[in-house]
């Protein structure tokens, strides 16, 4: 059988569409300490919003931030919180956490069709979610945000959360989770030696080993949905005590071709600081800062990269096409989501790549 030369291939031909509907699930959109009783304008999901924290629950409401009574934005200045209602800049409605206008001052009746939008809040591991279903369906049970107990313990700084826009659709942060070659040269690890991704439902675990700059890496990452990725890392230096944090990596759609990436980090408290909040976040914000080849490495790829949806892989690359299928779960109506995407499904690559000469 004659073997086609390499010379007589055509130059390949990439493909990409851009998904028509952002996904459906939880999104983190923040620390809880950040969410106060001043109005917060968020623009997500194609539209704005305003988030704040009742001043009698205490806990965040999220609402369209467009009033419908002449379309001032509520999360303008002049907005404020007065018990758990917002109010509007323009005319002062009162606007509740459930949606509803509570009060007009100069109206003797609030009108039938006076309501906007309240969306759904979860508040979990010190962090406040939001729900979102381009078909309007409610939160699913199975899907909540599961509360884990490692991060309220006490020797953790709080989450120090890090905002960029990018332009870019959201799908390209979870191409991650199966790209093993680029933690070489993207991340700056010198050696991974173990990589498995495992699917099961709504989440999808990395595990990875391997060496970085500092010593060994023992890496475990879980998505939890579209949007959140708690990640436990412990790095083992040379006669040195371990070093343990925990990130977070997500986003946030912001159009059908741009998104907001959200990274969270925690630290152990260094001796010393225990009680001391502020000294805590600086020191927190000089680790990220040290931390060069760390999340933010890849937005130098995103800004300028491509969609593409057949793209050309190698014996050396991860089950890249096996984590869209499970991504692309959240891109259709719940009823259209495969069965079988419910199956745990293990993924394993332990071939060693290395770090080395270029060229």
């Amino acid at each position: 059988m004659e073997q086609t030369s390499r010379a007589d291939i055509e130059p390949y031909e990439i493909k990409g569409e851009l998904p028509d509907r952002f996904p459906r699930g939880w999104f983190c959109i923040g620390a809880d300490y950040e969410f106060t009783s001043t109005p917060r304008k968020l623009d997500y999901f194609g539209t704005s919003i305003v988030a704040y924290r009742g001043a009698d629950s205490g806990k965040v409401h999220i609402l369209d931030a467009y009033c419908p009574h002449m379309g001032a934005n509520l999360a303008s200045e002049g907005s404020l919180i007065v018990g758990d209602s917002v109010v509007c800049p323009f005319h002062a409605w009162h606007w509740g956490g459930d949606g509803y206008c509570k009060h007009i001052p100069y109206a003797k009746k609030i009108p039938v069709k006076a309501r906007i939008k309240s969306w759904q809040v979860m508040e979990e591991n010190q962090l406040v979610f939001l729900w979102f279903d381009p078909d309007g369906g409610g939160s699913i049970p199975e899907q909540a945000i599961p509360r884990d107990e490692e991060v309220f313990e006490e020797h953790w700084t709080p989450w120090v959360i890090r905002r960029t826009i990018v332009k870019s659709n959201s799908r390209e942060v979870i191409d991650n989770m199966a790209d093993k070659a680029h933690f070489i040269q993207v991340h700056g690890s010198s050696e991974i030696n173990h990589f498995t991704n495992i699917s099961e439902g709504h989440k999808y675990t990395q595990l990875m080993k391997g060496w970085g700059q500092s010593g060994v890496v023992d890496s475990e990452a879980t998505y939890h949905g579209p949007s959140y990725m708690l990640h436990r890392m412990t790095i083992t230096p040379d006669e040195e005590p371990d070093v343990r944090s925990l990130s977070l990596v997500m986003n946030v759609p912001t159009s059908l071709n741009s998104f907001e990436f959200l990274a969270g980090f925690k630290y152990l408290i260094p001796p010393g600081m225990q009680g001391n909040i502020v000294a805590q976040i600086e020191y927190c914000n000089e680790m990220i800062d040290q931390n060069v080849q760390g999340v933010f490495a890849d937005l130098a790829i995103w800004k300028d990269k491509v969609t593409i949806d057949n793209p050309v892989l190698c014996d050396g690359d991860g089950p890249v096409h096996q984590l869209r299928r499970w991504y692309n779960q959240f891109l259709v109506a719940v009823n259209e989501v495969p069965e079988a995407l419910k199956e745990r499904k293990v993924y394993e690559n332990h071939d060693v790549i290395k770090a080395g000469p270029l060229f």
